[in-house]
Parts: C-alpha cells; sequence; structure tokens
C-alpha cells in the first residue's frame, strides 16, 4: 500500500508541471482566439428623401470584425420603391442601386449597449424613366457616401439591433434635370446583425 502511495505522489508531482503548462497553453490559445478575424452580416433599413420625397431604402452587409471596437466590410443597397414626380410637365420614376465599403468604428460601450459609427463610400446607377414612354429609361452613374450615428443592443453574443441616423452624399447624377442635391439625404437607420460568437 504505501509503495502504491508514493507511485501516486510521484505521478502526482511529474503531472502537475505538464497539467499546468497545459492549462497555460489552453489559456492563450482563448485569448489568440478572441483576437482572431469573425465574419458579420446584417440588414439596414432607411427612411430617405429622394427627389423632395418620402422612400424605402435597405441595404445588405457583411464582413470582418478586425478587433471589438472596427469591423470593415461590403454592402449592397436599392430603394425599396420608386419615386415618382413631375419633370418638365413629364412623369417620371425614380430609384438607384449602389454596392460600396463600409468601415464602423465602435468608440464606445457600456454592458450590451454601445454607440458607433458607421461610414460608407461605393459606387452605382440611378434609373429614371418617364412614364408612358417606351425605351425611356436612363441608367446615370454616380458615387455615394454616407456616415451615420448609431446606437446599438447586444441582444445575444451574437445578435445586436439598433437604430440610427445620417446623411448621404452622392456625386456625379446629372440625367434628366437631376443633380446631386435631388439626391443627397438625411436619413434614419433601423438595424440587425449577426456576427460570429
Amino acid at each position: 500500500m504505501k509503495k502504491l502511495f508514493w507511485i501516486f505522489i510521484t505521478l502526482a508531482c511529474f503531472a502537475s508541471p505538464a497539467l499546468a503548462e497545459i492549462s497555460t497553453l489552453t489559456d492563450t490559445d482563448a485569448v489568440a482566439s478572441d483576437h482572431s478575424l469573425k465574419a458579420f452580416v446584417g440588414f439596414e433599413a432607411n427612411n430617405i428623401l429622394l427627389v423632395e420625397d418620402g422612400s424605402l431604402y435597405f441595404s445588405i452587409h457583411g464582413g470582418v470584425v478586425l478587433n471589438p471596437n472596427f469591423r470593415l466590410g461590403l454592402y449592397a443597397a436599392t430603394v425599396a420603391n420608386d419615386v415618382n414626380t413631375k419633370e418638365n410637365g413629364k412623369n417620371i420614376a425614380v430609384d438607384y442601386n449602389s454596392l460600396g465599403v463600409l468601415a464602423e468604428l465602435k468608440p464606445v460601450s457600456f454592458g450590451n449597449f454601445s454607440i458607433s459609427i458607421p461610414v460608407t463610400a461605393g459606387a452605382g446607377f440611378s434609373s429614371i424613366q418617364t412614364q408612358g414612354t417606351e425605351n425611356s429609361k436612363a441608367k446615370d452613374g454616380f458615387f455615394v457616401a454616407d456616415a451615420a450615428l448609431h446606437f446599438n443592443y447586444q441582444i445575444t453574443p451574437a445578435l445586436e439591433f439598433g437604430i440610427g441616423g445620417g446623411y448621404r452624399l452622392f456625386l456625379g447624377i446629372s440625367e434628366d434635370g437631376f443633380d446631386n442635391g435631388d439626391f443627397n439625404t438625411p436619413f434614419g437607420a433601423i438595424f440587425i446583425n449577426w456576427g460570429e460568437n
């Protein structure tokens, strides 16, 4: 019995440093994995002004979380419903689509709440169609950028919901008598993001 006891003590003494080393490596690996890139994807809806009329704007975005306070990605957006207006006595339907990059900085965070500043820049085309006239659809290319302030709430570790608002600027609108000022708009936003744990 004494022999078994001393064998057990000897094994415990040799095993302790090994277990400590394994534990240390595991902790280090966990810390390292916290800094690894994580994917996110989301959906956003905006209310906008387009040619001085209200409309809805939807975007899908996704990318990577570089660290807990900064993420980088891509977006695709479209106007959900055409704006119908009169220009030079003609009934005209207007909408637009765009693609681009986004960056979001999260400078303030407290518990499940945070404040972030998303910025996007991209390019796209407007679609301007004179109603009642065949083959009248004109596509005008443009550049677009916006900045916003978002108030976020982390519902679960993977799911985030928020509201916010900002301003969107256009460059290059010149089709059918329209200009950048007809498309520049303040906007309100509601969004949901899903990210890896």
